[in-house]
Order: C-alpha cells, then sequence, then structure tokens
C-alpha cells in the first residue's frame, strides 16, 4: 500500500499547493473590481490601473491552470508528442531574441554558444517550452549586471544544452527539490517574478518525453547550471 499513500499524499499535496497558489491572484482581481465599483461615475482611462492589474492576473491564472492540467495528465492521456525534425540551433537562436530585452533591462550579458546544425527528433512546441523556461530562468535569477550562458554542444549520439546564470545560487537542501511542481525555494521572489513554480516540473517532462532527461548543479563559486541531455536525431 505504500505506493498508493505515497501518490495520495503527492495528490492531496498538489491540491493544497494549488489552492494556495490560486488565492493570490483572485485576491487582486476581487479586490481591483472593489475598487472599480465603488467609482461608478470614473471612466475606463482613469481607471485603467486597476483594469490592466485584472487582466495580468487573469492571464498568469490561466497560464498556471493549463500548466496545472498539463502536470495532473496521467501519461497516457497526454497528446503524444508530434515527431519531426526539430532544428535545436535554430529554435535556441530564436530565443535569444526574445530575451535580448529582458537582460538588456538589467544589464545581464547574455551569452549564446550554439554550435550549428544541431537537429533533434522531437515535438518544436514543447521543446521551445523546455528551453524559453530555462533561460527565462536563467535571467529571473541572476544577479544585476550579471551573466546568462547559454551552450549547445552535440556530438553523433548526444545533444547537450547548458544554461549557466550567476547570482544567488540554489541551497543544497533545495536541489533535490527544484523540479518538484510548486517548489520553490525563494516564495516571495519567485511570486514577484510571475512564476508559480511549475515551470521546471514542465521541463523536466518535456526532457523525459525526448528520451533525455534534465540535471541541475549550483554552487557558490560558479553560480547555477541547468544541463539537458537529449538523444541526436540520426540521418
Amino acid at each position: 500500500f505504500k505506493p498508493v499513500e505515497a501518490a495520495w499524499k503527492a495528490q492531496q499535496q498538489f491540491t493544497a499547493d494549488a489552492s494556495h497558489e490560486l488565492k493570490t491572484p483572485l485576491t487582486v482581481i476581487l479586490a481591483n473590481m472593489q475598487i472599480l465599483a465603488s467609482h461608478p461615475q470614473d471612466t475606463i482611462a482613469s481607471q485603467s490601473q486597476w483594469i490592466e492589474s485584472t487582466q495580468t492576473e487573469g492571464e498568469s491564472m490561466r497560464q498556471m491552470i493549463n500548466d496545472m492540467l498539463d502536470l495532473a495528465r496521467p501519461e497516457a492521456m497526454r497528446a503524444p508528442v508530434l515527431l519531426s525534425d526539430v532544428d535545436l540551433t535554430d529554435l535556441l537562436e530564436g530565443d535569444a531574441l526574445q530575451f535580448e530585452s529582458v537582460a538588456f533591462e538589467r544589464g545581464i550579458e547574455l551569452e549564446m554558444d550554439i554550435q550549428p546544425d544541431v537537429h533533434v527528433q522531437g515535438d518544436a512546441m514543447r521543446l521551445h517550452r523546455l528551453t524559453s523556461t530555462l533561460i527565462d530562468n536563467a535571467c529571473k535569477y541572476a544577479n544585476d549586471n550579471g551573466s546568462v550562458q547559454v551552450q549547445l554542444r552535440a556530438d553523433n549520439r548526444e545533444v547537450r544544452l547548458t544554461v549557466h546564470n550567476t547570482g544567488t545560487v540554489i541551497a543544497p537542501e533545495d536541489l533535490p527539490r527544484v523540479f518538484d511542481r510548486f517548489y520553490r525555494a525563494d516564495k516571495a521572489r519567485t511570486r514577484d517574478s510571475g512564476s508559480y513554480g511549475l515551470g521546471l516540473a514542465i521541463a523536466r517532462d518535456v526532457a523525459r518525453e525526448h528520451g533525455g532527461d534534465i540535471t541541475v548543479a549550483s554552487v557558490e563559486a560558479d553560480g547555477t547550471t541547468f544541463t539537458v541531455e537529449l538523444p541526436r536525431k540520426t540521418v
């Protein structure tokens, strides 16, 4: 009965965590609506602050619910991975353009060291979720004026993607749990950054769906590095 008990406890914890995470945006939305209702004579333009805040929280809730459904769905019920030739080099170069402005705003140096013509067999949308999650996470937690390095290397059999950032490291006791659903070592800062502790859990799922895995190392002298290993597409 131990596996059943462990699964039941995990489900209870997932439900409790999800309920807790949903309470905060709902509280903000209800407060915003109360403010709007108390000033019925005001124009939409004059109340744009509360309207925009409500929209932001609503979009965050939608993303979180989609992520929760993705993670909660048993593997047998998930949509099959749509396998096709994916140019991982091209995908990562697109991510670099996406995050350049984010890094620039914080004075973070974003370095891309991408081997050309690296292909894998997989689902392009799911792989994009994996790569963008890791780069976004690195940019969020890099120290101001620090750096984020993204490296892609491949040999005849394996593709290795590493995403490294300087800044505050992950405590040793937190490392084994960083891929757990809703787990956040720094809850206040993670909430401020708009993350709900689901991205890394999904990233690990994506890596494993594609026959690979993801690991993390974090030491004071070097910073934090996430490493993804995937099988390379064979011709």
